[in-house]
């Protein structure tokens, strides 16, 4: 019997226990209130925040669209192949086309150092000099007459010249003339030694004139 009221009283501590438990888990009333108008709250967010059938359409119409477009404005396999062999082909051309390191060391060995440059600048042209360049220069006119008279003079040259035969008897007689002037040359300087013995010849006489008379005077 005593142990029949143990497990009885056993039972009712368990029974206490589970009260006990749901009263201190049951939500009271207030609590209650607060959960529905949270629920509620966030209903209304929910309604607020969700799509309508109509703005469903439009965003599936919008990327539908936006899908057909990426669809249309893609490249082809065949297309990515042109694209890929026109790039290799401008590749392979830059380097073609490229400078290698001795084209570049020959470009730095053959470019006018600083000095030079002074030295080129230094022996540039003023503003003022090629403004007297520009007006010594002659004009197309100028240039026009002096190439008249230069045709003028040449046509006046070819009208006097002789021809080759008149330049044969030409030479010829100045070969003469020459041979003539030779000649008379040599025999001027004949007539020059003669006078020059005469001469001799005549002071001496007339040193053996005078001789005579200072002897004839004696």
């Amino acid at each position: 019997m005593e142990a029949i009221l143990n497990q009885i009283l056993d039972k009712l501590q368990m029974i206490e226990h589970e009260v006990s438990d749901i009263k201190t888990n049951m939500a009271t009333k207030q609590e209650l209130e607060e959960v529905k108008q949270n629920f509620s709250t966030e209903l209304e967010d929910i309604k607020a925040n969700m799509a309508t059938k109509r703005e469903l359409e439009e965003v599936r119409n919008r990327f539908t669209k936006e899908f057909e477009d990426i669809r249309t404005n893609m490249a082809t396999k065949q297309e990515l192949e042109e694209v890929k062999h026109s790039f290799t082909k401008e590749i392979e051309d830059i380097k073609a086309n490229m400078a290698t390191k001795q084209e570049l060391e020959d470009i730095k060995a053959n470019m006018a150092t600083k000095q030079e440059l002074e030295d080129i600048k230094a022996n540039m042209a003023t503003k003022q000099e090629l403004e007297d360049i520009k007006a010594n220069m002659a004009t197309k006119q100028e240039l026009e007459d002096v190439k008249n008279n230069l045709m003028k003079e040449l046509d006046h040259v070819k009208a006097n010249m002789v021809t080759k035969q008149e330049f044969v008897f030409l030479q010829q007689a100045v070969l003469e003339t020459n041979e003539i002037v030779k000649k008379i040359e040599q025999n001027m300087e004949k007539h020059e030694r003669i006078l020059d013995l005469l001469s001799r010849r005549s002071i001496e006489h007339e040193a053996a004139i005078s001789s005579i008379r200072l002897i004839k005077t004696t």
